[in-house]
């Protein structure tokens, strides 16, 4: 084999000028990962390259507590503020949250904790959670001209092997 064959890589598609409509904020854990990307592009109608994605643990969910998560609001909020100078062709953030989140389970019991140990976080936090949202960026990032669309990804088998989408609010 000779050294020219050893090297030789693999070429992959970019998109050149994209043009983004949207940012879209989920989870990071895995078992949803096919499933966000199913629905963006089968029921929001957004393909690669039409949105800016954004995949941190917990989704969107830091955005309702900013107060409670500082450094987790600021992150998103900052990275926010870059896209809409970096890609002003963008109009709306989908922020979507699911069922099961253990990443957001924990940052829940971590608010609580400050607020007393006698609380335990309901089943469905991050599905609650996403209707602060709206209120959130009225007050805090209101300036960034976006519209708001939330979303709830629910379990839809006793196996947990599929889920189902419901819009949030509005």
């Amino acid at each position: 084999m000779s050294t020219e064959q050893i090297t030789a890589k693999m070429t992959y598609a970019t998109i050149p000028d994209p043009r983004p409509e949207a940012i879209v904020i989920h989870c990071s854990d895995p078992r949803f990962q096919a499933a966000f990307e199913q629905f963006l592009e089968h029921e929001l109608h957004l393909e690669k390259g039409q949105y800016v994605p954004i995949v941190v643990g917990g989704g969107g969910g830091v955005l309702a507590h900013p107060e409670q998560l500082p450094k987790e609001f600021k992150f998103l909020k900052d990275r926010l503020e870059h896209y809409r100078r970096v890609f002003p062709s963008v109009r709306r953030i989908v922020l979507i949250n699911h069922e099961g989140c253990r990443y957001y389970d924990s940052i829940k019991t971590k608010v609580l904790s400050f607020v007393g140990s006698f609380l335990k976080p309901a089943p469905d936090h991050a599905r609650e959670d996403l209707s602060l949202v709206t209120r959130v960026f009225q007050h805090f990032l209101s300036h960034l001209g976006y519209t708001v669309e939330l979303y709830y990804a629910r379990f839809a088998n006793a196996e947990r092997t599929k889920v189902v989408f419901e819009k949030v609010g509005n």
